[in-house]
């Protein structure tokens, strides 16, 4: 039996004949082509029966143009329900870390409280400062401005301005920082002086007396 108008015609009318060769002839062609992208056995033959279901629905709609490549419309057919269900299989697959939640990366809020503290009290306390101190610090770390062109405007080399900069933040970060507190020097305890022994008055004894010390001068001449 081959593929042609008359095979069609036959599959409309259902004939058994007709829809068994269908089955039979196309099986196991669809099967090989379904182990390539499908593991799953019963997923295969699911695939497999909605393809013929589809086939027979499209051949009643007359949605059969050329019946002479029937056999590669089959596939066509069994290629896209192929891929449909892969397509849902993937959409209902749970997550590698489901149930689990994610990190959070944003930082701790007691953080951001502080650090919004901090840059308001800095703020105030630049506001304290002296106009030129003051500008330095807006003008380079709020309005990121060049330096080479601050200093042009200044009238003084980026060396001069830096050492402005320099002197305007150690007075910033005198007034937001407290004073330190002096660290003493650790000392160890001192001891107690031993009593010295007193010695007796007087000529000292024979047994301490050193002795006189030879004249070498006198040695030789003798």
């Amino acid at each position: 039996m081959e593929f042609d108008a008359g095979f069609l015609t036959k599959l409309k009318h259902r004939d058994p004949d007709a829809c068994a060769f269908l089955v039979s002839a196309l099986t196991p062609v669809l099967e090989a082509r379904l182990r390539y992208t499908v593991r799953d056995h019963a997923a295969i033959e699911d695939i497999r029966n909605e393809t013929f279901y589809r086939v027979f629905c499209l051949v009643d709609g007359g949605r059969v143009r050329e019946p002479g490549h029937f056999g590669a419309f089959v596939r066509g057919v069994c290629d896209r329900v192929a891929y449909e269900t892969c397509r849902k299989a993937r959409a209902t697959e749970p997550l590698p870390c489901a149930g689990l939640e994610p990190p959070d990366r944003q930082p701790h809020l007691d953080k951001l409280l502080v650090d919004k503290e901090r840059r308001a009290r800095v703020r105030r306390e630049v506001m304290k400062l002296d106009e030129a101190d003051r500008r330095l610090i807006v003008e380079l770390h709020y309005e990121e401005r060049d330096r080479c062109e601050m200093a042009r405007e200044r009238g003084v080399s980026k060396i001069g301005l830096n050492v402005r900069l320099c002197r305007a933040i150690k007075r910033l970060r005198a007034q937001v920082l407290p004073p330190e507190p002096a660290v003493q020097p650790s000392r160890r305890p001192c001891r107690p002086a031993a009593p010295r022994a007193v010695k007796p008055a007087g000529k000292q004894c024979k047994a301490h007396r050193k002795p006189p010390v030879p004249n070498r001068w006198a040695t030789r001449a003798a």
